[in-house]
């Protein structure tokens, strides 16, 4: 038996496990309530998959209002955005504005926004075990760069992504696709130097498919049979990718390392390759992400789950926190399988309702971020950053006003976290 020494860091009314923009977002809008609140993030960084994954597109954020439209304020104001497709600059050299971002622009805004709605920041720390009491949360202990230490809260956020806190609270949660229980695949990111200067990126699928036909000419090949090119706001950088990791699950941590080094490795082959093709001989990666890109998790088993015919009818409802305007968006699930990511789904704007964000079987528990409560399909399409912000941002203010009124997240009134929403620009 392993008996650890932990150290208390003592109470708090809300205790955030994971860091990413669901759990900033999180934090921002409990803090900003006025309520106690404790982040816990294993990188050295906020901002999850965006910042220390490098994914710095943020997709279906156009309609979203509060801790969002903050941060592309901050951004815009500071020339760290750029469109996606099309012109990058006006007539005058002017970056036009769109949803491709500086990352260290965004780890700015949210260090510095954490620090100034009252957030305690646990920087290299992760929840590893709780202590339940019946159908709470009782204690969590971390396990950090500096020792074992445990804490308590009156609510808990699992914002983590693959749904680790409410696995160790003993919550039901399943993973991948409905025939073969396969899971979205998982990639390296990298940031390149060096493109032609001639070159403007894979803005359609048929640049993709163009790119795609010059790498086979000179014999290079990727997992992903395509690699996405995209210029950054520095118009100097790049956001490329180059590889699919199959069957990671989100319980199998031999697995998950090994994806990282394969993804890694070939997307390091991959640039090197590049040299061959007259134009290239200059590119050369900057950087990867410290961490693998995940795209599905555990989703956790709610109050609600959001189903196919949800996002096929565009269901709203009253307590509709989130409006989700991106389609079905699944890759290739094995090395053989279809690159025709909508997968047939016609699908409509839908509500994420909150009851999605109360876990079956914890009363004191709420989710926010991809771990959410829903089918694969739909997984596929509100797994998208906007959306995840938004959920953080519902959850955070659900929580305070739980703390503040002394009852469980599934007593409180989804109307009233809907109404905050609506309050706060977002498009509902």
């Amino acid at each position: 038996m392993i008996t650890l020494k932990t150290k208390p860091l003592g109470h708090f009314d809300i205790a955030i496990a994971g860091a990413g923009i669901a759990g900033v977002c999180a934090a921002i809008s409990a803090a900003r309530a006025g309520s106690k609140v404790v982040l816990i993030e294993r990188e050295g960084c906020l901002g999850g998959t965006l910042t220390s994954g490098f994914m710095p597109n943020l997709i279906d954020a156009d309609n979203k209002g509060g801790i969002v439209k903050e941060l592309f304020d901050f951004l815009n104001e500071r020339s760290m955005t750029c469109t996606k497709r099309g012109n990058r600059t006006d007539e005058d050299g002017n970056l036009i504005p769109g949803r491709m971002v500086d990352t260290e622009g965004c780890k700015y805004f949210f260090d510095k926004t954490t620090y100034y709605a009252g957030v305690e920041v646990l920087f290299y720390s992760q929840v590893a075990s709780c202590e339940m009491d019946s159908d709470r949360i009782k204690r969590v202990l971390l396990v950090t760069e500096c020792g074992n230490y445990s804490l308590s809260a009156d609510v808990y956020i699992d914002a983590t992504g693959n749904g680790l806190l409410a696995d160790l609270a003993g919550c039901k949660w399943e993973c991948g696709d409905p025939k073969d229980k396969r899971p979205s695949p998982t990639s390296v990111s990298l940031c390149a130097v060096g493109m032609p200067s001639s070159y403007n990126g894979t803005d359609s699928a048929e640049e993709k498919a163009q790119y795609g036909s010059m790498l086979e000419k000179y014999g290079i090949s990727t997992s992903s049979e395509y690699v996405s090119v995209k210029k950054l706001p520095s118009l100097v950088n790049w956001d490329m990718g180059t590889n699919f990791q199959y069957d990671v699950s989100p319980d199998d941590i031999r697995a998950l390392s090994r994806a990282t080094m394969d993804g890694r490795r070939e997307a390091f082959e991959v640039i090197e390759a590049h040299k061959r093709i007259p134009g290239y001989e200059k590119l050369n990666i900057s950087f990867t992400g410290s961490h693998i890109g995940i795209r599905e998790g555990r989703r956790i088993f709610g109050e609600y789950r959001i189903t196919d015919e949800d996002i096929i009818e565009g269901r709203r409802f009253d307590d509709g926190i989130c409006l989700v305007t991106s389609g079905v968006d699944v890759h290739k699930l094995k090395s053989d399988d279809t690159n025709e990511c909508s997968r047939g789904y016609r699908t409509k704007p839908f509500h994420i309702p909150y009851r999605a964000l109360i876990p079956l079987g914890v009363n004191n528990l709420l989710l926010a971020g991809r771990c959410l409560s829903g089918d694969f399909y739909p997984h596929a399409a509100y797994r998208m950053m906007g959306n995840m912000a938004a959920t953080g941002e519902a959850a955070g203010f659900a929580a305070s006003e739980c703390v503040r009124r002394g009852i469980f997240p599934r007593n409180l009134d989804g109307r009233t976290v809907k109404e905050y929403m609506t309050s706060r620009g977002y498009e509902l």
